[in-house]
C-alpha cells in the first residue's frame, strides 16, 4: 500500500509535465542539452581547449597617408603559404605550398593551373616573362607566357631555395647542402658548383651583382661570390654570423641582406663594403629590398616591417595584422609584402570551420560551449540532488519531532541565511584549491535552507495526520513514519524544489567560474564568460559572450517551465483550481 502511494506521488510530476505545453517545451530543451552533454565529444568540431592555426596567402600592400606609412592587409591569395614573389615589367608571381602560383597583372591576382604539386620556394621573371619557379625535392620548371609548362630534371632531388638569371639560356639555383647549380634551359644540363665551405650549409638566397658576379648568402652567415669569367666560387667576410635569408642588389649596386634576429646588412653602393645597421626589433627578417636610391624595405615574422631613408634610420613600420612575411614585390607604384606560415587563429568570428568563432587563443568556442554543458549538467543535477536531500531530511526531522530538536535545526538555518553565498564560497577556494568539488559543496551547503524551510512547514501539518496518528498507534517507528507515510506526500513539493534548485545550482556555479572560483582546468559556460572578461575582448568578440550566456539562460528557464508545471502538484490550492 505504501509502495503504490509511494509511486502515485511519483507520477503525479510526470503527468502534470505532459500536461503542460510550457513544460514540455522546457523538457524538450532540457532533454536536448543532457544529450548533448552525454555525446559532446562527438558533436565537438574541434578539441576545445586546442589552438586552431590557420594558413592563408596573406598579402599586405604599403600605404602612403601624408607622413603617415602603413602596411594594410589585403584579401588573402588563397589558404596555403606563399614563399617568394617576382615582378618585370607589368607581370608578377607569387609561389607557395603544393605548387601554388599567382600571377599578378594590372586588374588583380589570378591563380595559374601548374603540373606541379610540391612546395615552391623561389621564383625569378626573365624580360620576355618567361618565369622559372623552383622548390623541394629538386624541382624546377618553367612557364612560358603562352600558358605552358616545361619541367626540368635536377641531379638530386635537393631543395632549390632561389634563383637568378644570369642570361636569357641559363639560370644560378641555391638550396640546400650548399647546392650552387647552372642550368642551361636550352639543353636542360645542369652543372654543380663546388662550395669552398663544403660543410653542406643551407644556401638561402643569390643576387646578381652589377659586374655579372653573384652573391649566395645562406646559414652560420656564409657568404659566397661567384666570378663570372671561370664560375669559381669563393668565401667572402660579412659582418656577424647569424643565418642569412635574403639578399637583393638595385641596378645602382646598392644591397640588402636580411636574416635572423633583425640581422640588416647594407651596401650604399657597388663599391662600397657591406656594413652591419641596427635594427628596432630583434625577430627574424625574410626578405628585404633596396631601390637605386637607396630606399630600403624588410619583412619578417609576426608582421614585422622596417623601412629606411637613404641614409637613415631603421624605423618600425605598423602593419594589421601578425602574419609571417616571407617576400617583397615591388611594382611601378606599389610594395607588395606576403606571406605566410600557419599562424593562431585568434578572435576569429563565425565561420564554417569556426561555427561559433575563436577566442583569443584560437581555441573553438563551439566545442568548448558543447563541452560546458557537462559542468553545467553535473553541478545542476548533482547539487540539486546534494540541496534536496539535505534539506527534505532538516525539514522531515524539524517538522516530525519539534521541540528542542527543530528549534536547534531551524536557528542552524536561520543563521545559514545570514551567510552571503559568493564570500562563503571564496572562503572554501581559500581553504582549499579550486576544483569541481568546492563548487558542488558551495552549492549545497547553502542552497538547503529553503528547502529545509519549506518541507519542515508541509510536515508540521501532515504530522497531525489521522493516517500518521493510526500508524503510530500501530506502533510504527519513527523513522517508517517520517520515510513511509509522511515523505510520499511531500514528494511533488520535493520534485518541484528539485527542479527550482537545478536551475540555481546552474547559475550558482556559472557565477563562480565567471568569478574566477571555479575549476581551473574544466570547461563551463561561466568559464568561457570569465575567459572573455580576463582577455579584454568581451566588448567587441560578441560572438565568445552571446552562445554561453543563451545556454545559461535556456537551461535555466527550461527548468523554470518544468518546475512551473510540478508548482500545480506541490500547491493544494492551485490544484483545487486545475
Amino acid at each position: 500500500m505504501n509502495r503504490s502511494r509511494f509511486l502515485k506521488s511519483a507520477q503525479e510530476p510526470v503527468k502534470a509535465i505532459l500536461g503542460d505545453r510550457l513544460a514540455l517545451v522546457g523538457l524538450f530543451v532540457l532533454l536536448s542539452i543532457i544529450a548533448m552533454a552525454l555525446f559532446a565529444p562527438f558533436l565537438s568540431t574541434h578539441e576545445p581547449l586546442a589552438v586552431n592555426e590557420r594558413e592563408e596567402g596573406s598579402l599586405f600592400m604599403r600605404s602612403v597617408d601624408g607622413d603617415q606609412v602603413h602596411w594594410l592587409a589585403s584579401s588573402p591569395l588563397g589558404e596555403v603559404t606563399l614563399n617568394a614573389a617576382d615582378y618585370r615589367d607589368g607581370l608578377g608571381m607569387a609561389v607557395g605550398r603544393d605548387g601554388v602560383v599567382w600571377r599578378y597583372a594590372g586588374d588583380g591576382w589570378s591563380p595559374l593551373d601548374t603540373p606541379i604539386t610540391t612546395t615552391l620556394n623561389a621564383v625569378n621573371i626573365r624580360e620576355d616573362g618567361a618565369t622559372l619557379v623552383a622548390g623541394a625535392q629538386g624541382t624546377v620548371a618553367l612557364w612560358s607566357p603562352d600558358d605552358t609548362w616545361q619541367t626540368f630534371e635536377m641531379p638530386e632531388p635537393l631543395s632549390v631555395n632561389d634563383i637568378a638569371w644570369r642570361d636569357d639560356n641559363t639560370a644560378l639555383l641555391v638550396g640546400g647542402g650548399e647546392t650552387v647549380w647552372l642550368l642551361n634551359l636550352v639543353s636542360g644540363e645542369v652543372t654543380s658548383l663546388e662550395s669552398p665551405v663544403g660543410r653542406g650549409f643551407e644556401l638561402n638566397s643569390v643576387a646578381l651583382d652589377t659586374d655579372g658576379s653573384a652573391w649566395l648568402v645562406g646559414d652560420r652567415g656564409i657568404a659566397l661570390r661567384l666570378d663570372p669569367q671561370d664560375d669559381s666560387l669563393s668565401l667572402e667576410r660579412l659582418p656577424g654570423n647569424r643565418e642569412l635569408n635574403h639578399i637583393h642588389i638595385a641596378d645602382s649596386g646598392a644591397g640588402l641582406i636580411v636574416g635572423e634576429r633583425g640581422t640588416l646588412l647594407v651596401r650604399e653602393g657597388a663599391q662600397a663594403r657591406w656594413q652591419s645597421q641596427s635594427a628596432p626589433d630583434s625577430r627574424a627578417m625574410r626578405a628585404g629590398w633596396i631601390t637605386d636610391e637607396g630606399h630600403a624595405f624588410a619583412v619578417g615574422r609576426s608582421g614585422i616591417v622596417f623601412e629606411r631613408e637613404p641614409g637613415g634610420e631603421w624605423q618600425l613600420v605598423p602593419s594589421d595584422e601578425e602574419r609571417h612575411l616571407r617576400a617583397l614585390m615591388v611594382t611601378e607604384d606599389s610594395f607588395f609584402a606576403i606571406g605566410s606560415d600557419r599562424f593562431v587563429n585568434r578572435l576569429a568570428p563565425p565561420s564554417g570551420e569556426h561555427w561559433f568563432g575563436t577566442d583569443h587563443l584560437g581555441r573553438d568556442l563551439f566545442s568548448q560551449n558543447i563541452h560546458g554543458s557537462q559542468i553545467a549538467l553535473l553541478v545542476g543535477f548533482l547539487g540539486a540532488a546534494l540541496v534536496v536531500l539535505i534539506g527534505a531530511n532538516v525539514g522531515l526531522v524539524a517538522g516530525y519531532f519539534r521541540g528542542r530538536t527543530e528549534t536547534v535545526l531551524m536557528r542552524t538555518v536561520d543563521v545559514m541565511y545570514g551567510i552571503p553565498f559568493e564570500p562563503f564560497a571564496l572562503i572554501l577556494v581559500l581553504l582549499f584549491e579550486p576544483s569541481l568539488f568546492i563548487v558542488i559543496l558551495a552549492v549545497s551547503l547553502l542552497t538547503w535552507r529553503t528547502v529545509a524551510r519549506l518541507i519542515r512547514s508541509q510536515v508540521l501539518s501532515l504530522r497531525e495526520r489521522p493516517f500518521v496518528k493510526a500508524a503510530r498507534v500501530a506502533g510504527a517507528s519513527d523513522l517508517r513514519i517520517m520515510y513511509l507515510h509522511i515523505f510520499p506526500n511531500v514528494m511533488p513539493l520535493v520534485f518541484l524544489e528539485l527542479a527550482i534548485i537545478v536551475g540555481v545550482s546552474i547559475i550558482a556555479e556559472a557565477t563562480l567560474s565567471f568569478l574566477g572560483l571555479g575549476p581551473p582546468q574544466s570547461i563551463s559556460w561561466g568559464g568561457i564568460l570569465h575567459n572573455a572578461r580576463l582577455s579584454g575582448a568581451w566588448r567587441d568578440a560578441w560572438w565568445w559572450n552571446l552562445p554561453p550566456g543563451l545556454l545559461i539562460m535556456i537551461t535555466v528557464l527550461s527548468v523554470f517551465f518544468i518546475s512551473r508545471s510540478l508548482e500545480l502538484v506541490a500547491n493544494p490550492r492551485l490544484r483545487a483550481r486545475r
